[in-house]
């Protein structure tokens, strides 16, 4: 078993991911670390604290949200940060007290679909996307696309880990980033060190979490 280092956010010690170092595989790189983020998405305490530090960003800037789209299991996360920006504040004393939390549902071709009954969540709405982790930033790419396609405006993308500074001109507010893994790289499966040094493969992973080869 590979060892799992614990890491804490700059800004609040109660707020913390785990990391591994290996070789892992996602659906598009390969990576020679996994994050953990499975106590913010699923410790109440710990994602009540890592939503009022998603919040802060958009609290300052007054950007207002309608609807969170959550990606991989962070709808617990994403009701927590729609509370926090649903709350009064300075920036904010009379803030819109309806915002949407919605999941994410794919097709046969792998594209994300919002049903007729949540259409309405996302047509002229201003939408912000959370994920859990962000390596390349196409999954975010894609989810920003199909909210553009049902009519929606992503106005903000959040996520615990970021290895991307902004995504489509939009500033990716982020709990932990590279500076907290010295050393994260994400590599195409075509030209990937690891396998090049005939370093076998740890783990598939995913948004989910990981599942260890052999």
């Amino acid at each position: 078993m590979k060892s799992v280092y614990t890491v804490t956010s700059k800004r609040d010690d109660r707020v913390f991911i785990h990391i591994m170092r290996g070789h892992f595989v996602s659906a598009n790189n390969h990576i020679n670390y996994y994050v953990g983020t499975s106590d913010i998405k699923h410790n109440h305490g710990v994602s009540v604290d890592a939503a009022m530090l998603l919040s802060e960003y958009y609290n300052t800037y007054g950007i207002e949200i309608n609807t969170v789209l959550c990606l991989y299991e962070t709808q617990a996360l994403g009701a927590y940060l729609a509370h926090e920006l649903s709350r009064p504040s300075m920036m904010s004393p009379n803030p819109s007290r309806e915002i949407y939390i919605i999941g994410s549902e794919y097709d046969a071709a792998g594209n994300l679909i919002f049903r007729d009954n949540l259409v309405r969540m996302i047509k002229d709405q201003n939408v912000l996307v959370l994920i859990s982790c962000i390596t390349s930033g196409r999954t975010v790419e894609r989810a920003m696309e199909s909210v553009q396609y049902y009519g929606g405006r992503v106005v903000g993308v959040s996520s615990i880990f970021s290895a991307v500074d902004s995504i489509q001109n939009i500033p990716v507010n982020t709990i932990f980033n590279k500076e907290d893994v010295p050393g994260y790289e994400a590599y195409s499966a075509t030209d990937c060190p690891l396998c090049q040094a005939g370093e076998a493969i740890d783990a598939i992973a995913n948004g989910y979490g990981y599942s260890m080869m052999g």
